[in-house]
């Protein structure tokens, strides 16, 4: 499972009975906002400050669903100018406010490493979503696309192991959410494969929990997939965080509980899918464009000022990378090589890249990749320098 080492925005953590991770390499946090005095006044002001770059919140350091804490979070949150991650911290006996909805809810004895991947992973996850709506409004769509039908339909849940928690789950699921069982992963691979899940739910004893979810985040398909693991015993939970669990649970667990968790799960298995779709849409798009030469100039400039002005909310810019063979030093083979070598460079950016990196031909322009910040562009250059280097052509 790819592994985000750092915040794509720097701002400050808002935070209610939680220490922010702050020891851990990358998390470069200027400050913590403490969101106390909003529990014991509603009406309290918090300071002006940056964007935050995660609100954590520790829901039993709350006394109650009902409390004003709850609607006055959910409006300073409405305030803010663009998403930001909202993290729960929970025990298996908490309860949890009608809104605002978390993006994650996770156990409250997290280790600090794995709350800050959390946060990273959730940083990007908006990010994705919000390039796929850039690309939606400034590129359109294209003719008889649509997703494939194992994609259609409700949102779905697989349960994977032989666990006695299936009708449970089932009876807690709500009515739009189809919930399927898999014996083994082999039967789960069959399903994962054949219909479109957003998110799963491990239950079996540790080895098999092991195995299942080592071999769902080895599978590039399923590596950001939501999954929720059952463990007995606390000290086996920073061995399944490591390997990707999105959250671990107590056998304990109340249904409440566990109805919340899954509900959480779900939406953001959802969201998940659908930005996948676009952003393989708009992909699709941009290869067909570039036999003919690419996207226009006026259609380029129109996505970099969406994009940038999107990005300006964090504190964050675009960061173009011509895709031209004299960018790269590490080839010297490439100015000697076919007229095709540019074609080389792009297919190896496409290959290298993420999916929310921009990669296209602009007409006049030539190959380019715009990506979110100055470290990708010197990760991708260095990729595509390294994959020339071992290529003959």
């Amino acid at each position: 499972m790819e592994f985000v080492s750092s915040l794509m925005w720097h701002g400050p953590v808002w935070s209610l009975g939680v220490e922010p991770p702050a020891q851990v390499p990358g998390s470069l946090f200027s400050n913590v906002v403490d969101l106390s005095p909003l529990v014991r006044d509603s009406a309290f002001a918090l300071p002006q400050t940056p964007l935050p770059s995660a609100i954590l919140v520790k829901v039993d350091d709350v006394e109650s669903q009902q409390s004003p804490f709850w609607s006055a979070l959910a409006d300073l949150m409405k305030d803010l100018p663009c998403e930001v991650p909202l993290v729960f911290l929970a025990g298996p006996h908490s309860t949890f406010p009608n809104e605002p909805l978390p993006h994650a809810v996770v156990s409250d004895n997290i280790t600090p490493l794995h709350l800050f991947q959390i946060m990273c992973d959730l940083q990007r996850t908006m990010l994705r979503t919000e390039e796929a709506e850039i690309r939606q409004s400034v590129f359109g769509r294209v003719e008889n696309y649509g997703t494939v039908p194992h994609r259609e339909g409700p949102s779905s849940l697989l349960i994977i192991g032989l666990g006695e928690r299936f009708l449970e789950i089932q009876n807690l699921s709500s009515d739009q959410v189809d919930v399927i069982g898999a014996f083994n992963q082999n039967i789960a691979e069959d399903f994962l494969t054949s219909k479109g899940f957003d998110a799963v739910i491990l239950d079996a004893h540790l080895a098999d929990n092991l195995e299942n979810l080592r071999e769902l985040r080895m599978d590039a398909r399923f590596a950001t997939l939501p999954a929720l693991v059952f463990a007995d015993h606390p000290v086996d939970r920073p061995t399944l965080f490591d390997l990707g669990a999105t959250d671990v649970l107590s056998p304990d667990i109340t249904p409440e509980n566990l109805k919340y968790r899954i509900s959480t799960a779900v939406r953001t298995g959802e969201r998940r899918r659908i930005t996948d779709s676009y952003l393989a849409e708009s992909h699709r798009w941009l290869v067909e464009a570039n036999p003919s030469g690419g996207i226009t100039r006026d259609l380029y400039d129109r996505y970099l000022d969406r994009a940038r002005s999107f990005l300006k909310q964090r504190g964050l810019d675009i960061h173009e990378l011509r895709l031209l063979p004299q960018e790269f030093t590490s080839s010297p083979l490439a100015f000697n090589a076919s007229d095709n070598i540019w074609t080389t460079v792009l297919s190896i950016a496409n290959a290298a890249s993420r999916e929310e990196d921009l990669i296209c031909v602009v007409d006049g322009l030539g190959p380019v990749a715009v990506l979110k910040n100055e470290q990708g562009k010197a990760t991708l250059k260095a990729r595509i320098n390294a994959i020339l280097s071992h290529t003959i052509l």
